[in-house]
Parts: C-alpha cells; structure tokens; sequence
C-alpha cells in the first residue's frame, strides 16, 4: 500500500533537480495559455461560430484562417500546452501525494487526447468546404453535408463533453492534494477548487455551459498565472545556489 507523508506547510515545494526543465516549462506553458484565453474570447465575440454546415462551408469559402480559428485551433493548441502543464504540477505535487498525483495526470492527459479526437472538424471541415464548392451534382453536394454534419455533432458530443469533464476532475484533483498538503500555499489550491467546479457543466450543455464555460475563464486565467509564479520559484529554489541556506 502506498503511503503518503505529510508535507510541511510552505509556499513553494522542492523538486528533484532533473525536473527543474520540466517544472519551468510547464511555468511557461502556463503562462502561454493565459495569454492565449483574451485572444480565444476577442475570436469568439467578433466572429461567432456559424450555426450550420452551409454556413461553415461559406466561412471556409470566405475566409479559411477565421474558419480554422471559429473550429477552436487555438484551443487546440491550447490543450498541447496542456500537456507539459500536467507533467510539470506531476513532478511537483508527486513527492506530497503520489496517489492524487498520477490520477489527476492520467485524467487530464486522457482529457487532451479526447479534447484533439472531438477536433476532427477543424482541418476537416475546410477540405469539405472546398469539396462541396467544386461539386457538380445535388447528390455530392448533400453527401458532403452530411460528412459536414458527421463532422459537427463529433465537434459538440459526447467526446468532447468527457474530454471536459476529465480536465474538471484533474483539476479539482490537483488542487485538493495542494490544499491538504499546503503545496504553493492555499491560494493556487483554493483558486484551481474553484476552476474545477465550474468546469464540471460541459461547455456543450446548451446556452446554460456556454455562459458557465465562459464564466470559467476568470478562475482559470487567476490559477495559471499563481501556478507559472510558483512553479518558478520552486525551479528557482532547485537552482544551485537558491538552496537551504544559500541567500
């Protein structure tokens, strides 16, 4: 049975130094997704996603960078981001909680590679756009609706809603282990309860998860920035030098 010390209350934790690299990458893969959030919302608010295939068709006829951009790439890349983010708060909170630890990993690794399936659309979409456009007949033409809307109910169903779910639960898994082990201190802890619990609504549960999806982005970017500054320190403090008893 694996057993779990208790870890003294302290605003930062140490780290092994050979995972000082993957602690400030995850410091700047943080960082990186909190300045991404504005531009994700400016997108969102001045070119709202079309409604149906057709109109993803015309978008993608129109203008291909703002079709890519309304199918999430930037989310997308967001979620790569992720990747090294989930690694980086493993390698920290393993030594206070190794059990909560590699859940909170395994739940939030899952959540990135379901989160790049439910994207099919995103490239897809515009190959069919310029398909549709170049077809001759009225049978190719709704054939390649219907690949369109084989493409959005993916974008928007089930996949999508547990790659959601997941990223709420690694969430909340993480932050609880820093709380009871004072990991970064309260706040990060505190902050990242709260970003999982309103991740919990899918942000494809109607108008109610699209508000709440939103609404998220605040506890969202406030954890990020908390967990870029401490993993930094905590980097820092692994730095030869920046030890126990070094100034």
């Amino acid at each position: 049975m694996i057993t779990e010390a208790p870890v003294e209350a302290s605003p930062s934790i140490s780290v092994d130094p050979q995972w000082r690299p993957l602690v400030l990458l995850g410091a700047g893969a943080a960082m990186f997704v909190l300045i991404m959030i504005p531009i994700q919302a400016l997108v969102f608010i001045l070119s709202p996603p079309p409604q149906t295939v057709l109109a993803y068709f015309d978008l993608f006829q129109r203008n291909p960078l703002l079709g890519v951009l309304d199918l999430d790439l930037l989310l997308t890349i967001d979620y790569l981001a992720m990747v090294p983010f989930y690694l980086a708060l493993f390698a920290v909170i393993r030594r206070a909680s190794v059990t909560s630890a590699l859940l909170a990993t395994v739940f939030g690794l899952f959540s990135v590679v379901l989160f790049l399936v439910s994207r099919e659309a995103t490239f897809s979409m515009w190959l069919l756009s310029g398909q549709h456009g170049s077809a001759t007949t009225a049978a190719e033409q709704a054939a390649l609706v219907a690949s369109g809307q084989t493409l959005l109910t993916l974008y928007n169903g089930g996949t999508f809603g547990l790659s959601y779910l997941l990223g709420a639960l690694s969430t909340l898994i993480f932050s609880v282990a820093m709380i009871r082990h004072r990991v970064f201190g309260l706040l990060p802890g505190t902050v990242g309860v709260i970003t999982g619990l309103t991740m919990v609504v899918p942000a494809n549960l109607g108008q109610t998860g699209l508000v709440i999806a939103m609404l998220s982005l605040i506890p969202t970017a406030l954890w990020l920035a908390l967990l870029s500054r401490a993993f930094l320190r905590t980097a820092k403090a692994n730095t030869p030098g920046h030890g126990p008893g070094h100034p």
